[in-house]
């Protein structure tokens, strides 16, 4: 069994598809098909039920599953160890982030830029996901860390570090009977047609529970699964919403207003990782280089 086979048979359950999977990692389809034939050979089952709606695991390809990952991380723990000595940086850092518009002073964009030119061997991954399911990948220890967050579900293998807290604001389109408004009280904002987030996401469990401290329910009519979708359906009238006050920019979202509540519900973003030891060289450098640059821009 060669590390090639079990990275082809990781990328074929991540895509859920041989194609996609072919795609991602740069080979024909033919080829990754051959390589895991060979694969199911060696293991003598099939790992895969293939068919119309893609590639599904057997029962043997849902029990390869998880050594299959330990081993490609033993392989790539073991290569970055050898490149430390060396004085050398390789290897691939993964990190989950939120699919919202992150402050500037805590984004990842220029840590990226400037990591990749100090260290062009290493392979950065960005994954955006919500809070329950970046909490679910620090733990299972598929992504380096997350950038999340603070969620409500301890762990006793994660720890959280706060890089920035902001209230959770109202937002309302300008000309809005609340827009611009100051402590405004829960009550008012119940019977506004409210953009909501979907379950999972902390903005609304603060939300929910703000509310239920105040025996107050509304009616749920409307979900969106992107903070730039909703930000754009406040600024067209559709209705109003509620978020960290920190990720509404009201530069590039003209014609959207904060209204601030009585009392607000605190969101905090920070890093949220296992222990140092269970990353390896390149996950912690990007950390140290993240960290430092958020110093610099919130000192």
């Amino acid at each position: 069994m060669e590390l090639r086979q079990i990275e082809h048979f990781l990328a074929v359950v991540e895509e859920g598809s041989f194609t996609r999977a072919a795609a991602r990692i740069f080979m024909v389809q033919s080829s990754l098909s051959a390589s895991l034939l060979a694969l199911e050979r060696e293991l003598g089952t099939d790992l895969f039920i293939r068919g119309r709606r893609g590639a599904e695991l057997t029962d043997a390809g849902r029990a390869f599953l998880e050594p299959a990952r330990s081993a490609l991380q033993d392989a790539e723990h073991a290569r970055d160890a050898v490149a430390e000595v060396r004085g050398l940086l390789r290897g691939s850092v993964r990190i989950a982030t939120m699919p919202v518009a992150i402050p500037r002073s805590v984004d990842l964009i220029e840590t990226i830029r400037r990591f990749q030119e100090l260290h062009p061997g290493v392979h950065v991954q960005v994954i955006p996901t919500d809070s329950k399911s970046m909490v679910d990948l620090v733990t299972d220890g598929q992504v380096d860390f997350a950038i999340t967050p603070r969620v409500s579900r301890a762990s006793s293998t994660l720890r959280f570090e706060t890089l920035i807290s902001t209230d959770i604001v109202i937002v309302c389109p300008t000309g809005h009977r609340l827009a611009g408004s100051r402590e405004l009280d829960l009550r008012d904002v119940v019977a506004e047609t409210i953009i909501d987030f979907p379950c999972g996401w902390r903005s609304r469990e603060l939300f929910d529970g703000a509310l239920a401290e105040r025996g107050l329910q509304r009616q749920i009519s409307l979900e969106v699964n992107d903070w730039s979708g909703i930000l754009t359906m406040v600024q067209r009238g559709v209705g109003i919403t509620y978020g960290p006050h920190a990720c509404v920019d009201t530069g590039t979202f003209t014609g959207v207003a904060i209204s601030t509540l009585a009392d607000p519900p605190l969101w905090e973003l920070g890093v949220a990782s296992r222990d140092d030891a269970l990353r390896g060289a390149a996950g912690r450098a990007f950390l140290a280089a993240y960290r430092a640059r958020c110093n610099e821009r919130t000192a």
